[in-house]
């Protein structure tokens, strides 16, 4: 139930996971961070592949997900991250590890709840079951929400997709990685409409993932546009440009929701 083609959740994730490997040969300086991303990728392939909701229209997104299902797979991922990922999260890992299944569960529940101290871990085995409840979920016809219209998380980046002469601007969101039509000239975080306020940036060896900032709030997100490169995968082109990230902090530009990698 997303905007452009509609693909099955596990070719979705398949995709994922090649553009990916095909990013790290591309670009060098983040082929260690691509790296670890893939295996978490699989991951949540694996946690998506194997979940079969049962949806009520009824309730909100965050109410339905199955927690001791999504507990179950925090083993894996402590094991994966002390292997696969940076010395300090896999502390992090060990740690909650230790801490035992009451901790694994304030941990997840925090995160579906809307806390902004939602962790790696819970954000990597929420979000495939969050994506798998909310393609049931009706579309928003609503060009003008700056938070997901299905579970209320803020926005990870922007898509632009051709569409006649132009592209058609979405978000996605962050926790459910919904996408939803949303307006050219409008800022994700203030609603500034100033075209002026309203710059984006990019690098010369990479043209198709920008920069969309605000003056006015001095917030940015990043924009993956299919219409410059029709191979891309947002969420994962996104992740492999981090040198952006690095940018636009320096320029003082905070982003309205990180990444799963924490960029």
């Amino acid at each position: 139930m997303i905007p452009g083609k509609q693909v099955s959740s596990e070719t979705q994730w398949n995709l994922r996971a090649e553009r990916v490997r095909e990013l790290q040969r591309q670009f060098a300086a983040a082929a260690e961070l691509l790296r670890f991303y893939a295996v978490v990728l699989e991951f949540q392939g694996k946690v998506s592949r194997d979940f079969h909701p049962e949806v009520n229209l009824s309730l909100p997104l965050r109410e339905q997900i199955d927690f001791p299902y999504v507990e179950g797979f925090l083993p894996e991922l402590f094991a994966l991250v002390r292997k696969h990922g940076p010395a300090a999260l896999g502390e992090v890992a060990t740690s909650l590890e230790n801490a035992g299944s009451p901790a694994w569960r304030q941990v997840l529940t925090s995160a579906a709840s809307g806390s902004p101290h939602e962790t790696f871990f819970a954000r990597a085995c929420l979000q495939p079951v969050a994506e798998r409840l909310q393609r049931h979920c009706p579309i928003s016809t609503d060009q003008s929400v700056r938070q997901c219209p299905v579970c209320g998380g803020l926005p990870q980046l922007v898509i632009l997709r051709p569409e006649g002469e132009g592209a058609r601007r979405s978000l996605q969101c962050s926790f459910c990685l919904r996408e939803w039509d949303f307006r050219r000239l409008l800022c994700a975080n203030c609603g500034e409409t100033a075209k002026e306020k309203l710059p984006y940036y990019t690098a010369e060896q990479c043209k198709h993932v920008r920069v969309e900032a605000c003056d006015t709030c001095r917030h940015y997100l990043k924009s993956v546009d299919l219409s410059l490169d029709g191979l891309a995968v947002p969420l994962v082109d996104e992740v492999a440009l981090a040198a952006l990230d690095v940018w636009a902090g320096d320029k003082g530009y905070t982003k309205i929701a990180r990444n799963l990698v924490g960029m």
